[in-house]
């Protein structure tokens, strides 16, 4: 068996301990008690044995009291803790272990977000610190994304409320530690790929824990069943209850889910292929942003998300809905990219597709009017720069060469007195200038019939 097998191995044998909620804080160490000692023993981490190391040495060193390194002792079957062989394999309980905080900052948000902690809350800015024991939670059409020490992203969108519960670099290993517990709602995780096998990234749910090394994946805890949802988008997952449900547990590469319950069952499914959406770069220029998705059997659903940034950092808007019309609210002009998924039967979010899209809001309506000298068109639209329209009127049929084309009108009406009697086709366009840019809009056609 190959040395990176063998790491592989090891690492998902660790990862698999850590299903028990037995994560510790400095605050509360003493009030654990007798919890802190064997059950917590099986958290651990492997150091490889240097020339000069003795257990008396590295617990000055590494480890939170000196006499700590009793419990490595007992644990390594070792006789004489200041004479250890180079190379020896030593497991070390994670609780033991010195750390300094590690960092993380709100690298964006939108919306109602706050921060819990120390019996305060407080909304949060951009650049925020945040600290164990922190609480962040999202509002309705809130959004925030949370920045790593090592530039791993957290997102987490509306009706959301994840624990910081570990953000920590290990001494010993030279290496992170981060755990988020999600309560409510759902986090999207895009993980740096970890440099160091002692690295550990982990989202704990009320009924299960994923561990990774560098992925993107999705956690959501459904709130009327509390059914926790893991989705890999890229590399590997292994999602693991809690040792009360018999500790079952399943890796998740990429494209593939998994469903644990709260009655203990585990199970796996294939993510469903991005939705097709029908023209999803064209200019978005009504009132509401919106999406047409091409219908699927196999889907109940489709969900959009809108940032402003390629890396979904700055998540701006988000819908899901079971039509084939996902519309969101309106956005300012601006350069844009949306993220599709479509939502399996059984409540999984598949993989994604992105999209980049224009957002120009040029919105035009027209009435017409007999009048007292003759008949008045009249029309109004929202848009941004300088706009200029144009009006035409055709007869008999919308094909017809026009019999009236007036261009680059600055008023947003115009009378016309004698019209002969018949049916008549007529609308009105508009050209908008914005940011040295022109874009060209039309009404449909409307019909006006003359007759005395």
């Amino acid at each position: 068996m190959t040395n990176g097998r063998m790491d592989l191995l090891e690492f998902r044998f660790w990862s698999l301990l850590a299903v028990t909620p037995m994560a510790v804080f400095p605050q509360a160490a003493h009030a654990q008690g007798a919890q802190s000692g064997a059950q917590q023993d099986l958290e651990r981490v492997t150091y490889i044995v240097k020339r000069g190391d003795t257990l008396i040495g590295l617990a000055k060193k590494y480890f939170r009291k000196p006499s700590d390194y009793r419990v490595v002792q007992r644990i390594n079957r070792i006789k004489n803790p200041r004479l250890i062989s180079v190379g020896k394999r030593l497991s070390v309980p994670f609780r033991i272990l010195k750390y300094r905080p590690s960092t993380a900052s709100i690298a964006a948000f939108k919306g109602n977000v706050s921060l819990a902690g120390n019996g305060q809350t407080a909304d949060v800015s951009k650049g925020m610190a945040l600290a164990e024991g922190q609480r962040i939670s999202t509002a309705a059409s809130s959004f925030v994304t949370l920045r790593l020490e090592d530039g791993s992203r957290i997102s987490m969108p509306s009706n959301s409320r994840v624990l910081v519960e570990r953000l920590r670099y290990i001494s010993l290993t030279d290496s992170i530690d981060y755990e988020f517990s999600v309560e409510n709602g759902r986090i999207r995780s895009k993980i740096v790929p970890f440099s160091k096998k002692a690295d550990r990234y982990r989202v704990r749910t009320p009924v299960a824990v994923s561990a990774v090394r560098g992925t993107d994946y999705r956690t959501r805890v459904d709130e009327n069943t509390g059914t926790v949802f893991s989705e890999t988008v890229e590399g590997l997952v292994d999602v693991s209850l809690g040792v009360n449900s018999g500790g079952k547990s399943v890796s998740i590469p990429e494209g593939t889910g998994a469903a644990a319950t709260v009655t203990g069952s585990l199970d796996k499914a294939d993510l469903l292929s991005p939705p097709t959406l029908v023209e999803p770069g064209k200019v978005q220029s009504e009132q509401q942003v919106s999406f047409a998705v091409t219908p699927r059997t196999d889907a109940a659903g489709s969900r959009i998300l809108v940032s402003t940034d390629a890396g979904f950092v700055d998540i701006v808007a988000e819908q899901q809905s079971e039509s084939a019309i996902v519309s969101l609210p309106s956005l300012p002009d601006g350069r844009y990219f949306a993220k599709a998924t479509s939502i399996s039967n059984d409540g999984f979010e598949g993989m994604p597709a992105a999209y980049s899209f224009k957002r120009q809001l040029s919105t035009l309506s027209g009435s017409a009017g007999a009048g007292d000298f003759g008949y008045r068109f009249k029309w109004d639209g929202e848009g941004s720069g300088k706009r200029f329209y144009r009006f035409q009127i055709v007869k008999d049929s919308k094909s017809a060469v026009p019999m009236v084309d007036e261009a680059g009108l600055i008023d947003q009406s115009l009378t016309l007195s004698d019209l002969p009697d018949g049916e008549y086709y007529w609308r009105i366009g508009v050209t908008q200038i914005s940011d040295g840019e022109a874009s060209e809009k039309w009404t449909d056609f409307e019909k006006l019939t003359v007759a005395d």
